[in-house]
Order: C-alpha cells, then sequence, then structure tokens
C-alpha cells in the first residue's frame, strides 16, 4: 500500500459502488414483482405468458447480466481516478457509481 492509502480506498469505494448496483438491482425487483399479473388472453407469441418476476429473470439474464458487467468494468476504471482525488471512500465510490452510469448512459444514446 502507499503512503496515502489510495489501494484501501480504492477497494473500500468499489465495495459502495457495487453496493448501490446492488440496491438499485433490489428496487427493481421488489417493483417488479409486485406488479400484477396481466390476464392471459393470448399465448401465441414468445415470452408473452411470463409472470412479472419471470419476466424479470429472464431480461435479467439476456439484458442485465452484460449491462452490470459493463459497468463494473468502468466503474473500475472510473473509481481508480476518483479515488486519488476525492479522501472518502464512500464519496468516491458513490462518484465513481454515478459518473459510470452516466458514461454507459451516453455510450448508449449515442449508439441509438
Amino acid at each position: 500500500m502507499d503512503q496515502h492509502g489510495v489501494r484501501g480506498r480504492y477497494g473500500r469505494s468499489m465495495a459502495v459502488a457495487s453496493g448501490w448496483y446492488g440496491t438499485a438491482i433490489a428496487a427493481l425487483a421488489v417493483g417488479t414483482t409486485s406488479v400484477p399479473s396481466a390476464p392471459r388472453n393470448d399465448c401465441a407469441a414468445w415470452f408473452s405468458c411470463l409472470s412479472p418476476g419471470e419476466s424479470l429473470v429472464f431480461v435479467g439474464l439476456v439484458w442485465g447480466t452484460p449491462v452490470l458487467l459493463g459497468l463494473l468494468g468502468v466503474t473500475a476504471l472510473v473509481a481508480a481516478l476518483v479515488v486519488r482525488v476525492i479522501p472518502s471512500a464512500v464519496l468516491a465510490g458513490t462518484t465513481s457509481a454515478a459518473l459510470s452510469v452516466g458514461v454507459c448512459a451516453a455510450v448508449y444514446l449515442g449508439r441509438s
């Protein structure tokens, strides 16, 4: 570890950022599973008969996992820069998570 404890703050800031992502995923899961299922009129289309919980798992596996891995990768890079400027690991982790979401959103919207 160096004299300023940057490596220790980096690990703690990554834990804080991961905690923010976990909180957002948990809030999404609670919000989605609390919605009642729509009446099942036609099950001819693919995935039309999934319950809200089943659709959450499906979307999480197909779309959410690559997005979360990308966010964690960008967060690792951003946290390495932010932790040198901000002495608090909690503030550095929160800042790096927010900046990472902004960067990934800008890249996604730029592609569309």
